[in-house]
């Protein structure tokens, strides 16, 4: 009776040990891993946003059909590196501090918010155009306004990575994401608001993404 006592102990004593240890290494400062996803997903989207410009501005002989097919092709090319990349980094240890969990999950809801946004824009193309037509109005006017949603998603995701992360130098790009939001506003079904959200991309995710990555070298 008194081994299985003294076992018992032992196991819990043991238990509470790793308990602390997976606390304090939650609780340590490790350096945000999700330089990469940001940058490639810039640069995707950026590709995106230059392929679309390009044949609104008739520069390109292809259908708008063709923007939705290439706009799907994006997606799935970084769907699939970031399932292989999170795949990846659930080996790392540096990836079960706080602000890695919150930082990955914040991302990736804001993603999949967007891109459930995109697709039933793409639906209501086709969908409702009849109403649309009816009411004088051309569809196609919503995706305007993907760029200040996307914006706005972005300022939100880039304020819980700074604080979860304690990476306060993240909040001047919380600011530029909302000045991108009222600028592509603004901008709204003009051939320029392709131009600012390109260029707020470049500066609101990509740079911070390399910095990131930097970052995490150097660590």
């Amino acid at each position: 009776m008194q081994n299985i006592e003294a076992d018992m102990n032992v196991s819990a004593s043991a238990e509470d040990i790793a308990m602390m240890r997976q606390l304090a290494e939650e609780g340590r400062m490790q350096p945000l891993q999700g330089g990469r996803y940001l940058v490639m997903w810039g640069l995707l989207s950026s590709l995106g946003l230059s392929f679309t410009a390009s044949i609104v501005a008739e520069l390109m002989p292809f259908s708008p059909v063709a923007i939705m097919i290439f706009w799907f092709a994006v997606m799935g090319i970084g769907v699939f590196f970031t399932i292989r990349w999170s795949r990846q980094a659930a080996e790392c240890p540096e990836s079960n501090s706080i602000g890695n969990q919150v930082e990955a999950m914040v991302w990736k809801v804001g993603g999949m918010f967007l891109g459930l946004v995109s697709t039933m824009l793409f639906a209501l193309t086709f969908l409702a155009n009849d109403k649309f037509a009816a009411a004088g109005i051309n569809p196609s006017v919503l995706f305007s306004m993907m760029a200040p949603i996307a914006f706005g998603v972005y300022a939100i995701a880039l304020a819980a990575t700074a604080v979860a992360g304690k990476a306060g130098w993240l909040f001047r790009y919380v600011v530029l994401a909302f000045i991108f939001a009222a600028l592509t506003l603004v901008l709204v079904w003009d051939l320029k608001q392709f131009l600012a959200a390109i260029a707020g991309i470049v500066l609101v995710i990509i740079i911070p993404g390399f910095i990131m990555l930097d970052k995490s070298r150097q660590a």
